[in-house]
């Protein structure tokens, strides 16, 4: 065998020796090792009802067995088998090393230490304390459903909850919009407080008709979902009865209504009453409609008379009860025509004869306003609503056998006149000249 032959055998050879002595060191060490843990304490955090998963990693673990144990020491399982008669427990193996302890639909019971143990000498062991969270629950049977209050009283409203950790109660009030939608609202009434370590209970003073409506608490405490409850707030009153008018006027053989707006809760009875006595609508002469405002504790009572004759003005009377007590407005229904102011009809005489060329002078357009309103203020009588007006004096001329003057006495004689007037009434207006004041003076 040449020296090339034999080298690659040696060299196989020494591989074969180191691997084998390699793999007998190994198994010595792995004869000798004790069980180990990843980690000796975890805290484990779950919801309640869902699946707790308490993890347990043992390395080198050899001939040695591995079982759980409650903090009341408790055998719970042996290797990967359950001993306790809880089918919710099971050990999951994902890897060899894993003894994972699985609890299903988990309780706050469940809450507490458990132990991951080997029975090596002395018993090896890691400790997981489980954590088990309950979202808020609102306990129905110890909150108030829904609450009827006289007006003035104090009103106490309850959200008892539970949950771990404990909720806190937060509380709305349900508004309308103009929309008609509900929307919510952390503004209360005046004298509204929240008692309690987390403000579970709402306390109303006085309550008065307005802090009436639907109020929603809402508990959470970091675990989801949050969980709210409406409770519905009644505040009781009498009746108030409010009139858009206590005195109407119409005519004889008209139609008209008469209404009063009835405000109460509950729900008022409501009458009309003239003199006295409750008007029944068989006759058909009478009718009465009642319908609803925006408030929901509104009503509007309508009388209807159809004809009026003179026996049905009056005093009438809009009545209202209910269990809290009565109210009741009076209105006056009159006859209108008595009340209507008298029309005086005036009749104007013209003494003066105004030629068409006269009339077209802005001067004397002005000065037959003037006349007649001067007329009409110092000189008339009023008698059996007619009105006589006096006649001016008429002036007199010189010349008056003059052909000039005899031509012109007509138109002359006017404006003489007019200027007399104006002169009479308002010295200013006479002497203005320019024309431009003349006319922002003299309206056209």
């Amino acid at each position: 065998m040449t020296v090339k032959t034999w080298r690659p055998t040696v060299r196989a050879w020494l591989r074969f020796t180191a691997i084998l002595m390699t793999s007998l060191i190994d198994q010595t060490d792995l004869m000798t090792l004790e069980p180990t843990f990843d980690s000796h304490m975890a805290n484990v955090t779950v919801k309640e009802m869902a699946t707790a998963i308490l993890p347990c990693s043992v390395k080198f673990i050899g001939k040695h067995q591995v079982v759980w144990t409650d903090e009341w020491s408790t055998l719970l399982t042996f290797e990967d088998r359950r001993i306790i008669d809880d089918e919710r427990l099971s050990v999951e193996r994902p890897f060899i090393k894993d003894w994972n302890l699985h609890i299903r639909d988990v309780k706050y019971k469940d809450q507490g230490l458990y132990n991951c143990q080997v029975n090596t000498n002395p018993v090896k062991l890691k400790t997981v304390y489980l954590r088990v969270q309950v979202p808020a629950k609102i306990l129905n049977n110890a909150s108030t459903d829904a609450l009827i209050a006289r007006e003035g009283t104090t009103v106490t409203i309850i959200c008892n909850v539970s949950g771990i950790p404990m909720p806190t109660v937060t509380w709305h009030r349900m508004l309308t919009n103009e929309k008609g939608e509900e929307k919510k609202s952390e503004s209360f009434c005046s004298g509204t407080n929240k008692i309690g370590m987390t403000g579970e209970v709402l306390i109303i003073y006085n309550i008065s008709r307005l802090c009436g409506g639907i109020y929603e608490c809402e508990a959470y405490n970091g675990v989801p979902p949050a969980v709210s409850r409406l409770i519905r707030v009644s505040v009781e009153f009498p009746p108030e009865i409010n009139l858009p008018n206590d005195r109407l006027g119409q005519d004889t053989g008209k139609e008209t209504i008469l209404e009063c707006s009835i405000t109460a809760n509950p729900q008022a009875v409501g009458v009309w009453k003239k003199n006295g006595v409750e008007i029944k609508t068989q006759s058909g002469k009478f009718r009465i409609e009642p319908y609803t405002e925006d408030d929901q504790h509104t009503i509007v009572l309508s009388l209807r008379i159809m004809v009026i004759e003179p026996e049905d003005y009056g005093v009438y009377t809009c009545e209202a009860s209910n269990k809290l007590g009565t109210d009741n407005r009076d209105m006056i229904l009159y006859d209108y025509s008595l009340r209507r102011p008298h029309m005086a009809t005036t009749t104007i005489t013209t003494t003066a004869r105004i030629s068409t060329a006269a009339m077209t002078s802005p001067l004397e357009t002005y000065s037959q306003r003037l006349q007649q309103q001067q007329s009409s203020y110092h000189g008339s009588n009023v008698v059996n609503d007619q009105v006589q007006r006096f006649e001016p004096p008429k002036p007199s001329y010189e010349n008056r056998g003059s052909k000039s003057s005899k031509e012109n006495r007509g138109c002359k004689s006017h404006v003489t006149s007019s200027i007399t007037v104006i002169t009479s009434v308002t010295a200013s207006i006479a002497l203005i000249s320019d024309l431009k004041l003349y006319k922002t003076f003299i309206p056209l």
